[in-house]
């Protein structure tokens, strides 16, 4: 870094820790911030997840206690009085603000120089706690999806969580001191979801934590598959659930195995949650109607993914939708050649239009197929992709941020 800012208080606010890209994201800055000698605290709504145990040295963790909804109410009201329909429209659908107190309490005896958060729910609460605190920090809200096309999604499947939140989070993204979207694709689409000010909206490419995962993928993967060589095996990573679209890479993989011998693994779920577990055993179901039972395998989440990453032949990101893609990044970093759906937003970009991995139709399991053959018949240069991969640093995305979080400290 060029310029080392006067250490300041960050705050980052979670709704919990499980193992979303988000979650990683912000255990990533509060990392990085703390090597550059700022105090940091993560502040965390329910401590629960996946990522309990893996808080950074030197980060103070505070779990927030939960309030009454009718003290939430009343918070919320007081911080933001001409929003009465837009609170009524989330108390309508049983939507409490019951930690707007006690994150309003830390920033009162604190003083923190900024609160950051990161995904929508946790974005009103930062920004209604700050007004009802009445204190200086300011605040900066994340946008780490492509919002239209998760509501087009939600909608679809009988969801409606978007479209209640909607109005609240327009009034509370215009009153953040700034918003940071983790592409160029996400940002121009919450300017529009939101109808934000183009200005008001900053692209910072998420952190990735590149010299750590040299290090990781060193490790063994612990998987017969992956020790043996033998057999080419794609791997997928990421949270059980229909945005991931692990179903497309399944039938993906059935066509590639009438072509020529392979294996799938998926790495991931979260077993606290129910909708996971249940994704994965309709996953299992799936592979043996396919008839792929023998050469699929889902060993769970892993705290160290980076040895699978390293050993595979391909990576595969069928995401319906995103903002980023961190993963991607991830097996970059490892060497392993990639290919991804062309979905909204983020692939794209890391990707450069398919110069590092090949990009394909969104839900289109037939040239899924072809791609993940070609790739196997003609692997990128490892070398390459490692180089791709290492723009991504922490370092880099800490120096923009702190542009943005502390610029008025430097």
């Amino acid at each position: 870094m060029n310029q080392r800012a006067r250490p300041a208080r960050i705050c980052f606010l979670l709704d919990n820790l499980t193992g979303g890209g988000a979650e990683k994201v912000i255990l990533n800055l509060a990392s990085g911030f703390t090597k550059l000698g700022h105090p940091v605290d993560i502040l965390v709504c329910k401590m629960e997840g996946v990522l309990c145990n893996s808080i950074p040295a030197g980060v103070n963790l505070v779990p927030l206690k939960f309030s009454s909804p009718n003290l939430g109410f009343l918070c919320a009201m007081r911080a933001d009085p001409a929003a009465f329909r837009a609170i009524a429209a989330m108390i309508a659908k049983r939507k409490s603000f019951g930690f707007i107190s006690p994150i309003a309490a830390h920033l009162k005896a604190s003083r923190p120089a900024v609160l950051v958060s990161a995904l929508p729910k946790s974005n009103i609460n930062a920004v209604l706690a700050k007004y009802y605190s009445a204190t200086s920090t300011r605040v900066v809200v994340g946008a780490h999806i492509n919002t239209s096309t998760q509501e087009v999604e939600c909608y679809s499947s009988g969801k409606s969580k978007l479209r209640y939140m909607r109005p609240l989070m327009q009034r509370c993204y215009r009153r953040a001191d700034a918003v940071v979207a983790v592409s160029k694709g996400v940002a121009e689409d919450v300017a529009k979801y939101l109808g934000l000010d183009q200005d008001h909206v900053t692209t910072i490419y998420n952190p990735i934590e590149t010299k750590e995962i040299e290090t990781l993928s060193r490790e063994s993967p612990n998987h017969r598959w992956f020790d043996s060589g033998a057999v080419p095996v794609i791997l997928g990573v990421g949270r059980f659930v229909a945005q991931k679209d692990f179903p497309l890479l399944l039938r993906a993989f059935a066509k590639l195995r009438e072509r020529r011998q392979a294996r799938l693994v998926l790495l991931g779920g979260d077993e606290f949650s129910v909708e996971q577990r249940e994704h994965k055993q309709e996953l299992s179901r799936l592979a043996t109607r396919l008839g792929v039972q023998e050469d699929f395998d889902m060993p769970g989440f892993k705290v160290n993914p980076y040895p699978f990453l390293r050993k595979a032949s391909v990576f595969v990101l069928s995401s319906r939708y995103e903002g980023f893609g961190n993963v991607l990044v991830e097996a970059l970093l490892c060497g392993c050649p990639v290919v991804s759906t062309n979905c909204p937003s983020g692939p794209a970009e890391i990707l450069s239009d398919g110069k590092y991995g090949m990009l394909v139709p969104v839900g289109d399991e037939c040239k899924l197929a072809d791609a993940i053959c070609e790739t196997l018949d003609n692997p990128e240069n490892k070398a390459v992709l490692r180089a791709r991969g290492e723009e991504f640093s922490i370092e880099n995305a800490v120096e923009r941020y702190q542009k943005v979080l502390l610029g008025s400290h430097s």
